[in-house]
Order: structure tokens, then sequence, then C-alpha cells
């Protein structure tokens, strides 16, 4: 239940970030490894202290339970996600390096350490505004 508990706040709060890293631009830290494989980011978000798993489709369910927004608002979001190419999960640094940075370039080209918003931002905030309803800050 630990490790339950442990995930949930972590999860918490990367939304948290991820809502004001769309607030911001890149505000956040919000990297991750483009290149990793699936079974890459389930090693290291599942095995790693360092990284974490967000699945997009949590965060949509979060905001639904808090109502934000109805379920079938929050499945026309996931479907744009989708459509426009947003993983549905991304395994999120949580400890930076030196400065706040995980290393390498962050070209936001799909290859090495990149940043989500970057990256989808524009994708994000598109699929709530097809949906018509405000991207959450």
């Amino acid at each position: 239940m630990h490790h339950f508990a442990s995930r949930l706040v972590k999860s918490v709060a990367l939304t948290a970030a991820l809502g004001l890293a769309t607030a911001t631009g890149a505000a956040a830290h919000e990297c991750y490894n483009a290149s990793r494989s699936d079974k890459g980011n389930e090693m290291a978000g599942s095995k790693s202290q360092a990284w974490f798993t967000l699945h997009v489709s949590d965060i949509i369910a979060g905001e639904v339970a808090e109502d934000m927004y109805d379920a079938e608002t929050g499945e026309c979001i996931l479907g744009e996600l989708e459509a426009s190419g947003v993983p549905a999960s991304f395994t999120i640094k949580i400890r930076a390096g030196k400065d706040g940075l995980v290393g390498g370039p962050n070209n936001a080209d799909g290859h090495g350490i990149d940043h989500i918003f970057p990256a989808y931002g524009d994708s994000i905030i598109g699929a709530y505004d097809t949906c018509g309803v405000e991207p959450p800050m």
C-alpha cells in the first residue's frame, strides 16, 4: 500500500507540474527519453526511483473525477491526443541532474532527452480546445 500511496502522490504532483508547464511553456523539467523503447520505459518507470511512468489516461481520469469535464469529453480528449501522435504514456525523469537537467540536448525531435511540452504542447492544447474545454492550468 505504501508503494501505491507514494505513486499516487507523485502522480498528483506531476499532473500539477504538467498543468503548470502548459501555462508557462516548458517551465517544468518534464524530461523524458523519447528514444527509449516501451519495454525500457516500463523497466525505468517501475524499477527506478529516478523515473516515473505517467499514463495520459490516468490524467484524464483524474480530471473527470475532479468534475473538470464529463467522461465523454475525456474520451474525446484521449482520441484527439492519440490521433495527433501524443504517446499514451511518458516515463518522466523525476530526479534531475546538475542544474535540473537530465543530460543531453533538448531538441524536441523525438530522439534522446526531450521535454513533453516543446514536443507535444500544441497537440495537447489542441485536443482540449477541439473537445470544447480549457486545458487545465
